[in-house]
């Protein structure tokens, strides 16, 4: 990690540091003492007033990843989350330091505008450098053809959880195995600081990692479901605006826009960004002004009520809330071909990210679709794949995707774009090896990975029996379902049949499929949800 980074590593001034002194203590480490170790929860955050700290994988690590001197100051995302270290920190010789705890650090962040920025900037910038490295955080011991990895590894690159995975099958990993006692039959096996856990659910590996976090309050305000672009705008508004909010989502922040590889249209950004990258900043945007989040999430049932509504989690938890936004989104839809079942824990993806394109670096990959987010994935595999073949059904590649995208897809040589194609079937044997083409195309051409975009339903199973849905799941807000109001008021345009409950995004009908658009959908909502408060 390049410790010249004047964002990632800003010098505080004095008067900045006297600033936070009153919220502090003094406090002396011998050489080598640790401020804190890997695994630890809302460790506290360190100025270093004289002497220095380096921030190192473990005590018995000799690389340093970063070092700290006078006028630093410690730590990244996870003093706003509260989740673990992911590396540790030791005093470099007689060090003094001021010690603020994560709880006014956070309040830093939300009532000093400058200082707070300065601080907040670093902890996203230092997170970023450390997601680009592959030896440090959380360790994943497992195979590569293991569906359980792969779920694990999917889940933490979601969570921006920085992690390393190591093989099973690679000789140096044995020394790793022997360390710990295990074999390869406990494998996948993961381990942070003293959290070792051997073939873990999602869910027991968000609560040991505290990704996941009970709700501690009676009722909430509001309660956002899902954790997209519109959820996420609902939760930054609605928590600045004054509204104790909480956030669920059962998989990570984002929604389908956190697969995306490159988001080039997006207003305010011409370099463009990762969907990753936005939903990380949206995230930590919403806990700046102290959004409760809870990931993965699964929502059972909401039951509506006229004084408020009870949210039922599938673990047993239940949620109790004056208003709810719906903002669930969407799914990519399957590829309803044979083979197509055997692969999809292994050679068939939903996204095309950094994670997804280890698997496929310098082999030839299909790419099925014709609207953006196929194009966007063509393009970012085309700089790791040695071919990529983009299937579209359509007779023109710009009939569904934004013409600049085109134009880009059919100028990279390594892009091959089969017009009135189809898949029709997958083959290999332990591994995906090859796709079969029809149409314009006809064939079996190499495929180590199958990369689908070809629509999204609903996300709102759980909802039939609350609200009222479309034929296709789609929820019906405003004048669209108007048939379903009982109450004597007319309905906010955001507003579902259930009074009280409202919808954003993707998940509704008559939604505009775009960021910018769920963007704004979820901040108009949080409105409706003060005008219904105020009834």
């Amino acid at each position: 990690m390049p410790h010249t980074d004047p964002i990632a590593f800003p010098e505080l001034t004095s008067e900045e540091i006297e600033v936070l002194r009153p919220l502090g203590k003094e406090v002396a480490f011998e050489d080598q003492d640790a401020l804190w170790e890997a695994g630890e929860t809302d460790y506290c955050f360190y100025v270093i007033l004289s002497g220095g700290a380096q921030v190192r994988n473990s005590r018995d690590s000799t690389d340093e990843i970063a070092y700290h001197g006078p006028g630093n100051f410690t730590g990244d995302v996870d003093v706003m989350s509260g989740r673990p270290a992911l590396i540790s920190c030791y005093a470099d010789g007689e060090t003094v330091v001021l010690q603020l705890s994560a709880e006014d650090v956070r309040e830093v962040v939300r009532v000093q505008q400058d200082l707070g920025g300065k601080i907040l900037l670093a902890f996203i910038r230092r997170r970023a450098l450390l997601l680009e490295t592959t030896d440090h955080g959380v360790t994943i011991v497992g195979s590569a053809f293991c569906p359980l990895t792969n779920r694990i590894r999917e889940f933490l690159g979601r969570n921006r959880v920085v992690h390393q995975w190591k093989k099973p099958e690679d000789p140096e990993t044995d020394d790793l195995l022997k360390a710990f006692g295990i074999t390869v039959e406990d494998t996948p096996f993961v381990f942070l600081g003293n959290v070792r856990l051997s073939h873990p659910t999602l869910e027991e590996l968000a609560d040991r990692l505290h990704i996941r976090r009970k709700s501690n309050e009676k009722q909430y305000d509001l309660v956002i479901v899902g954790a997209g672009p519109a959820g996420l705008a609902a939760a930054v508004y609605g928590a600045s605006e004054g509204l104790n909010t909480l956030m669920l989502d059962r998989a990570a922040p984002g929604g389908q826009a956190s697969w995306s590889s490159r988001i080039e249209n997006y207003m305010g950004f011409p370099e463009g960004l990762t969907g990753s990258d936005l939903a990380s900043r949206g995230l930590i945007q919403a806990q700046k002004f102290g959004t409760d989040i809870s990931i993965p999430a699964d929502v059972q049932a909401i039951d509506c009520g006229k004084l408020g509504h009870e949210i039922f989690l599938t673990n047993g938890e239940k949620i109790d809330a004056r208003a709810v936004i719906i903002a669930t989104g969407a799914n990519y839809q399957r590829l309803l071909v044979p083979g197509f079942d055997k692969f999809e824990a292994s050679g068939v993806y939903y996204a095309a990210t950094k994670l997804e394109s280890e698997f496929c670096r310098e082999s030839e990959v299909v790419v099925v679709g014709a609207g953006n987010s196929a194009g966007q994935a063509a393009v970012f595999l085309s700089q790791t794949c040695k071919t990529v073949r983009l299937i579209v059904r359509g007779d023109r590649l710009n009939k569904s995707m934004s013409d600049y995208l085109s134009y880009r897809v059919e100028r990279i040589p390594n892009i091959e774009v089969h017009l009135e194609t189809e898949v029709c079937h997958l083959l290999g044997e332990s591994k995906l090896e090859h796709a079969v083409l029809t149409g314009a195309t006809e064939g079996a051409i190499p495929c180590s990975g199958l990369f689908v975009f070809i629509g999204a339903s609903p996300n709102t199973e759980f909802l039939r029996d609350t609200v009222a849905l479309d034929k296709n799941g789609f929820v019906l807000t405003g004048d669209s379902m108007r048939a379903f109001w009982d109450e004597s008021r007319i309905p906010f345009y955001l507003e579902t049949s259930c009074p009280g409950i409202f919808a954003a995004g993707d998940c509704r009908v008559g939604s505009v499929k775009r960021v910018a658009s769920s963007v704004g959908e979820g901040s108009m909502a949080v409105t409706f949800v003060h005008r219904y408060l105020s009834l």
